[in-house]
């Protein structure tokens, strides 16, 4: 009796002592992982501040220097991450760091104004910080939606507060918040970029309460673009639209939405003023109702010939960032994402700028060849396919290529199809193995809690 109970004894010492070791190895993988999510609690903060623009509508924030703190929070978010990154950086990234070396270059070989150029390309280098993070911190479904969320629910926001304070000049909707909120063109593109993320999300909501309140926020938000008169914005919408209605309505065979689309074209078209289809009118004819769209597009079509002329002029490194403004002869913009690329950065900036959207559409199409038959990363595929394509041709109407909307948008796509490629590899159940950190999944058993947040489920260790 006596050697059976000493047997059983050292038996449950060594189970003791095993569950000790392993819940000790278990803390030990939750420890290390927690650097990972406080650089994505960083990014969190600095989307907030880059999107929603706090600054402008909180009292006491207006002289809170709420942009470098965003610096400080990107480099903040870079540092812890840099211990967890195990995995080679995608080719966008490194396309950015480029980009930002060659805008560094044409700062300093400026013969315009070489401190301005070097202050725009530091204020722009903070993008590639956030991407890095972007590419190692979200590395689950859950986490990129809360980012997609914080973007598409800040500028809904902004677009109700607008079209309910209603503030023009010249009979267009103008901003009410500064940054890329400031004028209707910026406005217009800000909000068309982030229709079909509004959209995707309606589509991943499991509650009814959220899928109207998206579906409300794009009806105002399509709205606000209409009064923005805004060309620019207006051929992007048409463009996000059209890719939408291919991928949900035709490719997701929701035939309703081809009919609720033009019942809603039409009713926004003629509840809107009719300034719109005056400067669209105004684009290519002269007459008096219309002559100041005409001047509007002929000044617009000067100032391209304008920035090719100065990149033919200055092939390598341009004028500098920033600088076109002031050579252009009437302290006006580019209006032109590529060519004010190539006229203040050289055909190298236009080159890598280029590539890095590419490879946006590169990673999307991946996706979906990856993700097949996995609902929630299609949904996103898709929508960000959408916004990208009408990016690049609200684009072409718009000064974008240093705001850093674009470069979101990409990493969004670089974050979406590693997290494909993760889970197509997983063997367990995909739900799972989309919410889990690679060095986390032996633990999920005694760590794991779960919540509901903005219409979907989030399990975070």
């Amino acid at each position: 009796m006596g050697t059976v109970s000493n047997s059983s004894q050292g038996h449950a010492g060594k189970m003791t002592d095993g569950n000790v070791t392993r819940t000790g190895a278990a803390k030990r993988r939750i420890s290390r992982s927690k650097p990972l999510w406080r650089a994505y609690i960083s990014l969190l903060l600095f989307m907030v501040i880059y999107c929603a623009r706090p600054e402008d509508w909180i009292p006491g924030l207006s002289g809170v220097p709420l942009a470098k703190i965003a610096g400080v929070i990107a480099l903040l978010a870079l540092i812890f991450s840099l211990p967890h990154i195990r995995r080679r950086l995608p080719r966008e990234v490194f396309f950015l760091a480029i980009l930002i070396g060659q805008l560094f270059l044409a700062s300093a070989m400026s013969s315009v104004w070489r401190g301005g150029a070097l202050g725009a390309t530091i204020d722009f280098a903070k993008i590639l910080l956030v991407v890095i993070v972007m590419s190692t911190a979200v590395n689950t479904i859950n986490r990129l939606r809360h980012l997609i969320f914080i973007q598409a629910a800040s500028v809904a926001v902004i677009a109700v507060i607008t079209v309910w304070k209603s503030h023009h000049i010249i009979g267009r909707l103008e901003g009410i918040l500064g940054g890329n909120y400031s004028n209707p063109n910026d406005l217009a593109l800000a909000i068309v970029i982030s229709l079909p993320l509004c959209l995707a999300l309606l589509f991943l909501a499991r509650n009814w309460v959220w899928k109207v309140a998206w579906a409300l926020a794009m009806i105002v938000m399509s709205y606000a673009v209409f009064l923005t008169s805004s060309r620019g914005g207006f051929f992007a919408l048409i463009t996000t639209t059209a890719f939408c209605l291919w991928a949900y309505a035709v490719q997701g065979r929701r035939r309703y939405l081809l009919v609720f689309a033009a019942l809603l074209g039409a009713v926004l078209w003629q509840s809107s003023s009719g300034l719109l289809r005056d400067r669209l009118n105004g684009t290519l004819g002269a007459k008096d109702e219309v002559a100041s769209s005409y001047a509007s597009a002929q000044q617009r079509q000067q100032l391209f010939w304008k920035t090719v002329e100065v990149t033919e002029q200055n092939l390598l490194f341009g004028v500098g960032p920033g600088n076109f403004e002031v050579i252009s002869g009437s302290w006006h913009v580019s209006h032109n994402a590529f060519t004010q690329m190539s006229s203040e950065g050289g055909v190298p900036a236009l080159a890598f700028y280029s590539l890095i959207l590419w490879c946006g559409f590169k990673n999307v199409g991946t996706t979906t060849r990856v993700a097949r038959g996995q609902r929630e990363l299609m949904v996103l595929a898709r929508a960000l396919r959408a916004t990208l394509a009408g990016y690049v041709v609200g684009s072409l109407f718009a000064s974008t290529a240093y705001q850093f909307f674009p470069y979101f948008l990409v990493a969004y796509t670089t974050a979406l199809l590693w997290i494909a490629k993760k889970t197509s590899n997983q063997t367990g159940a995909p739900e799972k193995a989309n919410d889990l950190l690679p060095e986390e999944e032996s633990v999920v058993a005694t760590a794991e809690t779960e919540v509901s947040w903005h219409g979907f489920s989030i399990r975070e260790v």
